[in-house]
């Protein structure tokens, strides 16, 4: 859950000079901190915790399968420019960490590691990016989300966890 709040100063007073406290003006499901495409972002944190390690690999071969090494695939590059263009870069950037950390988590709960750069961790960051932008561009999106598509399906499908939208 997330509160819009300010501090107001308290009826007391106390010697060191006046106490402040917390107003509560309204409070958000907490999708809304994932951007404009939250609850799908947090259908994918949620599917990122639970994978197998036999989907870890899967996500690792569907990188090379969405954009074979021959040709690459200027999506990322292009996403990087809608996403600064759009003040976006901040929601861009806390979507990637977090789904960086969601994979990690997973492996570790695997007794393995994920590297950074690897071909799975691409994958889960460049569906991030694509929830960052989708709205501005449901075809860069696209191209951003095939190889997560490839190895796990339709993010879209993927069931929203309750914490999402819980106040």
């Amino acid at each position: 859950m997330l509160s819009k709040l300010s501090l107001a100063p308290n009826d007391d007073e106390e010697r060191s000079g006046r106490t402040w406290g917390q107003r509560i003006w309204f409070r958000v499901p907490a999708w809304w901190a994932l951007g404009p495409q939250g609850r799908t972002a947090a259908a994918l944190l949620a599917r990122l915790e639970k994978l197998t390690w036999d989907e870890v690999l899967t996500l690792r071969r569907s990188y090379d399968k969405a954009w074979p090494t021959d040709r690459e695939d200027p999506a990322w590059y292009e996403a990087q420019d809608l996403a600064a263009s759009a003040d976006r870069v901040t929601l861009k950037n806390a979507l990637i960490k977090h789904t960086e950390t969601a994979l990690a988590r997973t492996a570790r709960s695997h007794s393995k590691r994920v590297q950074g750069f690897s071909d799975e961790q691409k994958a889960v960051c460049f569906a991030a990016t694509a929830l960052a932008v989708e709205d501005l561009s449901p075809s860069l999106a696209h191209r951003l989300l095939g190889p997560l598509r490839l190895a796990l399906g339709d993010v879209h499908t993927y069931p929203v966890p309750s914490w999402a939208d819980s106040l």
